[in-house]
């Protein structure tokens, strides 16, 4: 299975705002702190960024609006194949699920 780079800001047992790019997309997968559920989200929002949206951080990715991205759709945590540090590659394969619908 293909496995891509990615940054992460944020890690609670996997990275939970992830940035990688999959077949020349730039994508943001978000599985950020739910207030509502007190508990971080069991899935993975993803969108497609904009090529002409440039943040210089991590940190900056973070406090961006999606507002401007593409809402591709969402992958349970579960789902998602990390390497073994769970820091540095995901398995591409589910991500190009949802960039083909």
């Amino acid at each position: 299975m293909p496995m891509v780079p990615f940054e992460y800001h944020s890690f609670w047992d996997v990275p939970r705002f992830i940035v990688c790019t999959v077949e020349g997309t730039r994508l943001l997968l978000d599985a950020s702190f739910d207030d509502a559920l007190d508990e971080y989200a069991p899935n993975y929002r993803v969108f497609a960024l904009p090529r002409e949206l440039e943040l210089l951080s991590m940190y900056d990715w973070a406090r961006s609006d999606l507002g401007e991205a593409n809402y591709l759709g969402s992958i349970p945590v579960s789902e998602i194949e990390f390497d073994t540090t769970k820091r540095r590659e995901i398995e591409a394969c589910p991500l190009l699920k949802l960039l083909q619908r």
